[in-house]
């Protein structure tokens, strides 16, 4: 017998469901890049390599005699690797009594959507791991002075180097800004897993997390933070059939597992979070904080 015209076939499920955690999960990293000004991903082969630079240098500026050769200005750029780019695999089987026990909604929807948030939180963790590479330091005894003096201290080495910046972007921890949140009154949302202020403390664009530690808070330009996507163009080539976002930011496949009957989510993470200039992150202490984290740990003892 012939299918029924317009019918609903298995396989335009099966790319349903691609399409939606591809799409929850875009609407994520969307977000965060409409925030940072980001215009676009920037996509690259994986296993490029990656690296984070450190720019030193200055402008000769002797006076140059007649007829005399002009002196040379020397600059260096310092890069360290920090790996390739990867294409990272996630798998979530969701077993045939749960969808019978839960619903499907329940089952298979909500699980996907945690899977997403959970790949997420992985991609700032490592973007974390990269800030912490930073070179620069500052110190303040209050986290209203530590973020004065750490964008003191950026705008100190971007002065140094002639570069400026048209917005300095600041990580902080959530403890370390509860008090002050709790006697304000302040407009916050959620971007990709962490709580955004617009303009809190006299300064703009503070990220709230529990990824960076108590008693510190990180400082970059905007301009410094890159979002890179992985070409997963030879993948369909080997018989891998994602559902794939433009830019590479992620490929999805659902697919039915009669061995286990089972329903199992695959998901590839192409993504990565690039603060690339070392020393135009500055690094800044709450001395109060530190003070008072170091006399627990003494006590504990």
């Amino acid at each position: 017998m012939a299918a029924l015209e317009n019918q609903i076939a298995a396989a335009d499920v099966v790319t349903a469901l691609d399409v939606e955690f591809i799409e929850n999960f875009t609407h994520d990293v969307n977000q965060l890049m409409e925030v940072l000004g980001i215009f676009g991903v920037e996509t690259m082969n994986a296993g490029t390599a990656l690296y984070q630079y450190k720019v030193t240098g200055s402008l000769n500026t002797d006076e140059v005699a007649e007829g005399d050769e002009v002196p040379l200005s020397k600059y260096t750029v310092a890069k360290t690797s920090i790996g390739e780019l990867e294409t990272k695999p996630y798998r979530k089987l969701t077993t045939r009594q749960a969808i019978l026990k839960g619903g499907f909604e329940n089952a298979v929807l909500k699980t996907d959507d945690k899977m997403a948030k959970d790949m997420r939180a992985d991609i700032v963790k490592a973007f974390f791991a990269f800030l912490a590479k930073g070179t620069g330091t500052a110190k303040g005894a209050s986290l209203q002075a530590a973020l004065a003096q750490t964008d003191a201290a950026l705008a100190n080495a971007l002065e140094d180097n002639n570069d400026s910046t048209s917005r300095i972007v600041h990580f902080v921890n959530r403890l370390d800004i509860a008090d002050y949140l709790a006697n304000a009154q302040v407009m916050t949302q959620t971007v990709f897993g962490m709580t955004y202020l617009k303009d809190f403390l006299g300064v703009t664009d503070i990220f709230v997390t529990n990824k960076v530690a108590k008693g510190t808070l990180y400082a970059t330009p905007v301009e410094n933070i890159h979002i890179y996507g992985a070409d997963f163009g030879a993948l369909s080539q080997a018989g891998l059939e994602y559902t794939v976002q433009d830019g590479g930011l992620i490929g999805v496949h659902h697919v039915a597992n009669y061995a286990r009957t089972s329903a199992e989510t695959h998901a590839l993470s192409g993504v990565s979070m690039l603060p690339e200039v070392t020393n135009y992150i500055v690094k800044g202490t709450i001395e109060a904080a530190a003070a008072a984290a170091s006399a627990r740990a003494k006590a504990a003892k």
